[in-house]
């Protein structure tokens, strides 16, 4: 991944970052489909956290357990980033549709940062668009 793929609040979360975006991008490319997951540092200790046992409940109970799971492990440590990995399609405000890998980062203050990186196909490959945070205020 390009040294730009990280946005310059991010850079506290490049190695979780880089991470997620190497599975997201070995998923996409293999299924085309990118799973709910999450990566966690704790105690600088870098951890990948996937869905328990869900059978066929849909992604949105996918990442509802991946919630319970950080908020359990968060918990029992202080210093504990994690970074909630998911798809959606974003629209522009020119009501263009794109697909997006969804980054909510939680720092070990609890505050929430939500980080999109837009994505499409390319041959064999994923080609990732500059990441943008949202603003979700009133």
């Amino acid at each position: 991944m390009k040294p730009n793929m990280i946005l310059k609040q991010n850079i506290p979360y490049a190695a979780l970052i880089y991470s997620a975006l190497d599975l997201c991008e070995v998923m996409l490319t293999r299924s085309q489909t990118l799973y709910p997951f999450a990566v966690m540092s704790i105690e600088n200790d870098i951890q990948s956290v996937f869905p328990l046992d869900m059978d066929d409940q849909a992604q949105g109970g996918m990442i509802e357990n991946l919630q319970l799971q950080l908020a359990e492990r968060r918990m029992y440590t202080e210093n504990t980033i994690s970074l909630l990995v998911y798809a959606a399609t974003v629209s522009t405000p020119m009501g263009e549709h794109s697909d997006a890998i969804i980054f909510n980062i939680t720092d070990s203050n609890g505050e929430n940062t939500v980080t999109l990186y837009p994505y499409f196909h390319e041959q064999e490959c994923i080609k990732l668009g500059a990441p943008f945070t949202c603003d979700f205020s009133d």
